[in-house]
């Protein structure tokens, strides 16, 4: 009998790419907690996903083990009616809890609300699941916040200030999720900065790191705040992916948390994102001055530009934490879990230049 499978944050960018190995690589039924969103039903934004990868047949066929829940992580009970979730409770036995708001500018009640209170939702519905095997967590390895130096894959609340409201109420997740773990069976996976496919260049326009590349493709971004040597942690997404899914498949991982990072030798630099986007571009290099140098400038400039001006380097601010380096990822205990480690960015920036050029539209 196969296994049934409850993913939330299926529409999302790392989530899709779960939902696919799934599909792809076992014979599981899933259950996929989808919002309605903009009057789009939950069943349409899953037929839309699976169609941007799948011929209309085969996405046909794979459709046919999904079963779509109309909820919300932060509903209780997801919003869902009793015999409905009690009906899914009584057949799920695999967890796997992506769902997040991921936006940096909330308020924190309103991050917490999806973050922190989705999260206890989850946790409490893999308690009231009957045959439940394993639940797992996709968190950020920027729970670490404003540290600095090397974070270890045990740590997690050592006192740090955090950069925004997603960094705190995530990091108040995962402390839910560490005390879930002493009665059930959870394992911690930790991304860096997922910023495209390695094999396809494919990006998400949701992606920050898409959204500046594109802005400097199309020549409306010519400086960028940050340490020019200091360590970026970027990671592809099918490495996520096959990271979580190694993960999943060995018991012994429960109870532990796993960095998905680049970690301490495979870093890059903003000085070779810099090097990487004139040379696969075509283009002049773009600056890279201090953020304090930034910020005094765009201060001064702001009532001489225009709207779309402001918010790219409203964009930009809200970016600038990372940009700075400072923090690197242990990630031994992930490489032990699952033998991968992340390709360097230089392997495959050329294929995401690629497709920003074919789909970057002005």
């Amino acid at each position: 009998m196969s296994e049934t499978v409850f993913l939330t944050g299926a529409t999302g960018y790392i989530g899709t790419s779960l939902l696919r190995k799934w599909l792809e690589s076992t014979d599981a039924k899933l259950v996929l907690l989808v919002r309605g969103k903009r009057g789009e039903r939950p069943g349409r934004r899953i037929a839309d996903a699976l169609s941007a990868f799948y011929p209309e047949d085969e996405a046909a066929r794979l459709s046919a083990r999904i079963d779509v829940a109309e909820g919300d992580v932060s509903f209780d009970r997801f919003g869902l009616d009793e015999d409905r979730y009690r009906g899914l409770a009584s057949r799920v036995s695999h967890v796997i809890h992506c769902a997040a708001a991921a936006r940096f500018d909330l308020e924190l009640d309103e991050a917490r609300r999806t973050n922190v209170g989705g999260t206890r939702n989850v946790l409490d519905f893999g308690r009231a699941c009957r045959a439940l095997r394993r639940i797992d967590y996709i968190g950020t390895a920027y729970v670490a916040g404003k540290r600095l130096g090397i974070v270890r894959e045990d740590e997690l609340d050592e006192g740090q200030e955090h950069n925004n409201t997603y960094e705190r109420s995530k990091m108040e997740a995962e402390a839910l999720v560490r005390d879930g773990m002493r009665e059930l069976p959870i394992a911690i996976s930790r991304p860096s900065v997922v910023i495209c496919d390695s094999r396809t260049g494919r990006a998400s326009s949701y992606n920050g790191f898409f959204r500046a590349l594109r802005m400097y493709w199309l020549g409306a971004l010519k400086v960028l705040p940050g340490n020019p040597s200091g360590a970026m942690d970027l990671v592809p997404v099918d490495y996520v992916t096959e990271a979580v899914y190694a993960i999943s498949n060995r018991p012994s991982s429960a109870g532990a948390c796993h960095h998905l990072t680049a970690g301490l030798s495979n870093a890059t630099s903003l000085e070779e994102i810099a090097e990487l986007a004139s040379l696969h571009f075509g283009k002049e290099r773009f600056a890279i001055v201090p953020p304090a140098e930034f910020v005094s400038y765009v201060s001064g400039m702001r009532d001489t530009l225009g709207e779309k001006e402001l918010a790219m380097i409203d964009e930009i601010m809200l970016y600038m934490p990372y940009l700075g380096g400072g923090l690197e990822f242990d990630n031994a205990g992930a490489v032990r879990a699952t033998g991968l480690e992340a390709p360097p960015v230089r392997s495959y920036f050329g294929r995401m230049a690629e497709y920003i050029r074919a789909t970057a539209k002005p």
